[in-house]
C-alpha cells in the first residue's frame, strides 16, 4: 500500500538487456545467491529467474502478476488494486528483502514493499533467492530475497505501450535509449488511472446480492532518466527518479480511507574494473512523502490525517580479487542512515547502520563451495547497539554433464522497524531482531530443451515480532513467535520445437510448506499452521507460437489459508485461469504487437485475504509499438 520502494525501481541500471525488446533476452543469470554472476544451476542454493520474455509470455503488469504465475511461492494480495507482498518459505512479507539492481527497497518505518505498484515494463528480469541470505545481504532476508533487475541503458530504441480495460483501467507507458560514443542514456514513464469498481456478490449479507466495491480507484505516474558513461575500465552511472501516486483503500465515501506517495531518489554507481578484480561504490539519497488519511473527506471529529517523511541515505563500497587460482573473493562494506518523521513516532526514530562482509567461491574439480560471512552493527535510536552475525555455506557439485547437486546452511535476522520500535503509543524500544537458520538440498538438471530443479529444506526461527492488543486499550508488539518449517519446492519447463516460428512450451512451478508454531506448548496455536501459509502453491503454463500468433494459458492455484493462530477458521482453495493472445506484425520500421489478456476465465469468486475480494473475470487490450 506504499510507493516509498518505486525510486528504487531503476536503481542502477546495470542488467544487460535490450531495452525496447521484451522477447530478446540474454542467457539466465543470477548474481544474488553470490557475488559473481552464475547460472542458476551452477549458484549453491535455489534461484528462480524470471526473464522479460516470461513477463510478457505471463501478461503480467506488475511484479506481484509475474511471481505468482511463474514462481514457487505464495502472493498475498490485498484486493486488485492493494498490497501485495511475498511469502517465501512460510516466511511472512517483513521475512523476505526486496533488491532492486542490488539495492535494497525496504522503507525503514513500514517495513516490506508493494510489488503491486512495481511495473514490468521497466524491468528485465526478477531473481528469486530461496533461503537465508543476510550472509549476502544483511537484514530482511529470513525467507529469502527477491532481486529485480532493470533494463540497461545504451541500444538505441523506443518503445510505446498503451492499455485499457475493465472498470475503468488505462495505462500508458514508454522507453526510450541510445548511445553516443561513451555517454548512454535511457529515459522512462508510465502512467496508470482505475477506477476498480467492480461488481461482487456480498455473501455477509441475507441473499448475497450483486454489490459494487467502492472507493479503490488507484493513480500512479513515474517518471525516470538516467546517464551512463564507460570508457576503458571505469563505468559511471547517475539516476534519478519521481513518482506520485494516490490510491483509495477501499470502503464508501463517507468512511473510505485514501493514501497519497510521492517520492524523489537519486543515485551514482561507479565501477573499475582491474586485471586483479575491481571496486564498486555505490551512493544513493531519497526522500518519501506519504499522507494517509481516513475516513475521506475527514469531515468526522474522529478523523485521521496524517502526513510522514522518510529519508535514507547509503554508501556501499565492494572490492573483488578474481587473481587467485581456483578463487574469487569479495569484500564489501557498507554505512547508511535512515530517518522517518512521524506524529506517532518519536523525533529521535532513526537508524544508524554498518556492515562488513567477505564472501568467496572456490573451485575444486567438480565441486564449487561458497562460503560467506556478515556481521551488521545497528545504533537505533533510544535502544541498544546491535550486532548480527550471519554465516553461509553452500556448495555445487557438478555430477554430470547436466545435473548438478546444491546444498546451503545459513542465517539469517531482520531487525524491527522504526513503526515497531517508535510508535506511539505502544512502540518497543527493546524489541530483539528476529532470527532464523535455513538448511536446503537440491537437483538441478538443465538441458537445451528442458530445465527442472526440486528441493528440500528446513527452516527455524525465533523471536518473531506480533503485535498484540494490551489492557490499555492499544496494541503493542513483542518478541513471541517460533516457528519450524519443512518442504519441498519443484519447478520444470520444456520447449518442443514445431517448425519454422512454431513451438510449445510449457512449465509448473510448484511449493508444498509445512509451517507450524513452536511457541507456547500451552497454547491453542501449538503445533498449528501459521495463518496465511498455505499447504501447497500451484502455477502452470503452455504457450503456443504460431508464426505472429503467440497464445498463452495460465494456471494458479493455492490450499486454503488458516486465518487465525489455531488453525479453527479457513479460507477456501481457489483455482484460476488466464489467458492470453497476442499478435505481432512488423509494418516498415515499427513492430507492432495487438493483445488480449482474459483473467479469471472462470469468473470465479475467491478472496487470497479475507474481506479482500479479487476481481470476476474480465480482460484489457493493449498495443505495444516498438522500433525494430
Amino acid at each position: 500500500m506504499r510507493l516509498f520502494f518505486l525510486p528504487n525501481l531503476l536503481v542502477a541500471l546495470s542488467a544487460a538487456a535490450q531495452p525496447v525488446a521484451p522477447d530478446t533476452t540474454l542467457p539466465e543469470v543470477t548474481v544474488t545467491a553470490a557475488r559473481l554472476a552464475l547460472a542458476p544451476r551452477e549458484a549453491p542454493a535455489r534461484v528462480t529467474v524470471l526473464t522479460a520474455e516470461a513477463f510478457a509470455a505471463a501478461g503480467a503488469a506488475t511484479v506481484a502478476d509475474v511471481l505468482e504465475r511463474r514462481a514457487p511461492l505464495f502472493v498475498r494480495r490485498y484486493g486488485p488494486g492493494g498490497l501485495a507482498t511475498v511469502s517465501l518459505r512460510g516466511a511472512g512479507s517483513a521475512q523476505t528483502l526486496v533488491l532492486l539492481d542490488g539495492a535494497r527497497l525496504a522503507d525503514p518505518q513500514l517495513g516490506p514493499p508493494d510489488l503491486a505498484l512495481l511495473p514490468t515494463v521497466l524491468l528485465d528480469a526478477a531473481e528469486v533467492l530461496h533461503g537465508a541470505g543476510s550472509a549476502l545481504h544483511g537484514t530482511d532476508a529470513l525467507g529469502g530475497v527477491l532481486h529485480l533487475r532493470t533494463l540497461a541503458a545504451g541500444t538505441a530504441g523506443w518503445r510505446l505501450e498503451t492499455e485499457a480495460g475493465a472498470w475503468g483501467h488505462r495505462r500508458l507507458s514508454g522507453v526510450a535509449s541510445g548511445q553516443a560514443g561513451p555517454l548512454a542514456l535511457v529515459a522512462a514513464a508510465e502512467g496508470l488511472r482505475t477506477d476498480g469498481d467492480f461488481l461482487f456478490r456480498d455473501r455477509s449479507l441475507i441473499g448475497e446480492p450483486l454489490v459494487r466495491r467502492e472507493g479503490i480507484d488507484q493513480r500512479r505516474a513515474s517518471a525516470f532518466a538516467a546517464a551512463g558513461y564507460a570508457r576503458g575500465p571505469l563505468d559511471l552511472r547517475a539516476s534519478l527518479l519521481l513518482a506520485d501516486a494516490e490510491r483509495g483503500l477501499g470502503g464508501t465515501d463517507s468512511v473510505g480511507a485514501r493514501q497519497w506517495d510521492r517520492l524523489a531518489r537519486t543515485w551514482l554507481d561507479a565501477r573499475h574494473t582491474a586485471r586483479w578484480g575491481g571496486v564498486e561504490v555505490r551512493a544513493a539519497v531519497h526522500r518519501g512523502r506519504l499522507r494517509y488519511a481516513s475516513p475521506y473527506p475527514p469531515t468526522r471529529p474522529d478523523a485521521l490525517d496524517e502526513t510522514s517523511h522518510t529519508t535514507t541515505a547509503t554508501l556501499d563500497l565492494q572490492t573483488t580479487l578474481t587473481t587467485l587460482p581456483g578463487w574469487h573473493l569479495t569484500g564489501a562494506a557498507w554505512v547508511g542512515l535512515a530517518h522517518a518523521e512521524h506524529p506517532s513516532l518519536s523525533e529521535e526514530a532513526a537508524d544508524r547502520h554498518a556492515a562488513l562482509a567477505l564472501s568467496a567461491a572456490r573451485t575444486t574439480g567438480r565441486l564449487r563451495l561458497f562460503p560467506a560471512l556478515r556481521l551488521d552493527r545497528y545504533a537505533p535510536a533510544g535502544a541498544a547497539r546491535r550486532l548480527a552475525l550471519s554465516p553461509l555455506l553452500g556448495a555445487n557439485l557438478h555430477l554430470r554433464e547436466s545435473l548438478h547437486l546444491k546444498a546451503s546452511a545459513g542465517r539469517a535476522f531482520r531487525m524491527p522497524t522504526l513503526n515497531d520500535r517508535f510508535w506511539q503509543p505502544g512502540g518497543n524500544a527493546a524489541l530483539r531482531p528476529e532470527r532464523g537458520w535455513t538448511v536446503d538440498l537440491g537437483l538441478a538438471w538443465s538441458s537445451a530443451s528442458l530445465r527442472a530443479e526440486v528441493s528440500a529444506f528446513a527452516a527455524r526461527a525465533r523471536d518473531q515480532i506480533v503485535w498484540r492488543p494490551t489492557p490499555a486499550g492499544y496494541w503493542a508488539p513483542e518478541n513471541l513467535v517460533r516457528t519450524r518449517t519443512l518442504g519441498l519446492e519443484a519447478t520444470a519447463e520444456a520447449t518442443l520445437p514445431l517448425g519454422p516460428r512454431r513451438a510449445l512450451d510449457a512449465g509448473f512451478a510448484a511449493a508444498l510448506t509445512d509451517a507450524r508454531d513452536r511457541s507456547d506448548p500451552s497454547a491453542p496455536a501449538y503445533g498449528q499452521p501459521l495463518r496465511y501459509v498455505p499447504r501447497w502453491t500451484l502455477s502452470a503454463w503452455t504457450g503456443l507460437a504460431l508464426g505472429g500468433l503467440r497464445l498463452d494459458l495460465h494456471a494458479r492455484a493455492a490450499a486454503r489459508r488458516f486465518t487465525t493462530a489455531d488453525a479453527s477458521q479457513s479460507l477456501p482453495p481457489y483455482l484460476i485461469l488466464d489467458g492470453q493472445a497476442r499478435y505481432t506484425r512488423a509494418v516498415g520500421g515499427v513492430r507492432a504487437t495487438l493483445g488480449v489478456v482474459f483473467e479469471n476465465l472462470t469468473g470465479l469468486q475467491y478472496e487470497v485475504i479475507p474481506s479482500y475480494v479479487m476481481p470476476p473475470r474480465h480482460l484489457r487490450v493493449r498495443l505495444l509499438l516498438q522500433s525494430r
